[in-house]
């Protein structure tokens, strides 16, 4: 007679599933993905490197083991070697998936230390590939080294004189300021080298006579080798290596300069012409100043906010205090006649062209003001502000707190039609072209957008790196980023982020 075994299980042992090895390693396929998220994440968060997101993955893998744990051991109890196959090619997986969802982070590399003068903020930036960030206040400017943070050069205006216009753009290595006394109107030009500090040479400039009421205007334009200047009846072109002079355009009868600006090889002057006469606007070859076209800015004297985006097409943002004026973001064609017109106050929200709060603009970096839009081809990338974007959320006894969203959205200047739109987890604080890219700068994120499409190309946390307005970004040749703050009192000056 065949004796049969009994097999006593010792108390608490988890019993095998009579499954396949197949199903048993299916079973483990979830502790494998938990256990590889908590074993990421606390990686992550060790090395603290990625977007700060590592501790969610910690916390929620840890979550997923406490849950799929049963599950798992009775899978190994069953075909031990199906079910740690199974685990293991979870845990490969979620792993790099876990990495890239972290996505990129940057670290401050180095600050510069905090302004001392007190009330005395940043007027505006530039940036020289040859290596130095250039941080301009109301009394002087000053070159860091972007390598180590260094002082590469210090510049002050003579005397008393104070900074009042920055050129938008510098080229070879030589940026243009204007500066004058007792806070009136610019009437000196003077060419600084980027990378010594050196003037180049300083030239008179006719004083303007009409101001934006909000804006300080462009009022020294940059392309190439050409540099243009307001004079008492017009513009005037020098060289930029010497100051020399190359070409001078005449107003039109009764008309004053009031800004201008460039892009590639193309100059853009805008005259005022009177408390009821339309702005005047023509375009010209940089380089021998021939006239490319000429028309006028359909405003009644001159408007609250006029900013060119783009010199070639030509494309205006005119924004007049009237209720019933232009808010419009304009594209002209070869002959200077208005082709397209883009509304920015809209039923449904708001194009926001320079930033700031809700229905007003922020009054920083006065001589080379951020802006929160860009123009690439015929597409206009801007901050987009709807209602309810900023609220107050108040609950119970707890402290209340104020509730931010933003989001970038891309506009056909012909069409007018929305193209695509992106939301963001705050406010758009700035927003700069960069070679085919448009980086906006969000809260503690930098982001990049394809102009053409909306994907987003980067996403960079700037990880504990203040980025609030008023800020200046540039996207650094060496690799990296540069911040330039305009209360240094708050923040630090210049920060270089990699």
């Amino acid at each position: 007679m065949a004796r049969t075994r009994n097999t006593v299980r010792p108390s608490g042992a988890i019993p095998p599933w009579p499954v396949a090895a197949p199903v048993a390693a299916l079973i483990a396929l979830p502790g494998g993905a938990a256990a590889g998220a908590l074993l990421t994440g606390g990686v992550l968060e060790l090395l603290d490197i990625g977007d700060g997101g590592g501790g969610a993955y910690l916390i929620g893998g840890a979550l997923g083991l406490w849950i799929t744990w049963w599950p798992f051991v009775r899978a190994v109890r069953t075909h031990c070697l199906w079910a740690w196959t199974g685990a293991l090619v979870a845990a490969a997986l979620v792993a790099p998936t876990v990495v890239l969802a972290s996505g990129e982070s940057v670290r401050a590399v180095w600050s510069a230390p905090h302004d001392t003068q007190t009330g005395v903020s940043a007027v505006g930036s530039w940036y020289d590939d040859d290596g130095v960030v250039v941080r301009v206040r109301a009394d002087g400017a000053t070159a860091f080294r972007v390598d180590d943070g260094g002082v590469a050069w210090r510049w002050s205006p003579p005397g008393r004189e104070t900074i009042c216009t920055l050129s938008r753009r510098t080229s070879e290595g030589i940026g243009v300021l204007g500066h004058t006394t007792d806070g009136g109107s610019c009437s000196v030009a003077t060419a600084l080298d980027l990378g010594t500090g050196r003037e180049v040479w300083r030239s008179a400039m006719a004083p303007a006579d009409h101001i934006l009421e909000e804006q300080v205007p462009d009022l020294i334009a940059v392309t190439g080798e050409t540099v243009v200047l307001p004079e008492a009846r017009g513009w005037r072109a020098v060289r930029l290596s010497d100051g020399k002079d190359r070409w001078r355009a005449a107003s039109e009868k009764g008309c004053t300069p009031l800004l201008s600006d460039s892009d590639g090889n193309t100059m853009v002057t805008v005259d005022a012409c009177g408390e009821r006469a339309a702005p005047a606007v023509a375009t010209y070859a940089g380089h021998d100043g021939r006239r490319l076209s000429r028309g006028h800015v359909p405003a009644v004297g001159t408007p609250q906010f006029l900013t060119v985006l783009a010199a070639d097409p030509l494309t205006l943002w005119v924004h007049e205090h009237d209720l019933r004026g232009t808010r419009a973001v304009l594209r002209y064609d070869e002959r200077g006649d208005v082709r397209g017109t883009l509304q920015t106050d809209g039923l449904t929200g708001e194009i926001r062209i320079l930033p700031g709060l809700p229905k007003s603009y922020l009054k920083v970096l006065e001589a080379r003001p951020v802006r929160s839009a860009a123009v690439v081809g015929d597409t206009l990338v801007a901050a987009e502000v709807r209602p309810g974007d900023r609220q107050w959320v108040s609950s119970g006894n707890k402290p209340g707190y104020q509730s931010t969203r933003g989001r970038v959205s891309g506009f056909s200047l012909t069409s007018g039609a929305r193209l695509w739109s992106i939301d963001t987890d705050d406010e758009i604080e700035g927003v700069i072209r960069h070679e085919d890219e448009v980086w906006a700068i969000s809260g503690d994120k930098l982001t990049a957008v394809s102009p053409r499409t909306g994907l987003r190309t980067h996403e960079v946390a700037t990880r504990e790196t203040d980025t609030r307005f008023p800020a200046d970004l540039w996207i650094l040749g060496s690799g990296g980023y540069a911040l330039v703050h305009a209360d240094g009192g708050s923040a630090a000056p210049v920060t270089v982020l990699r």
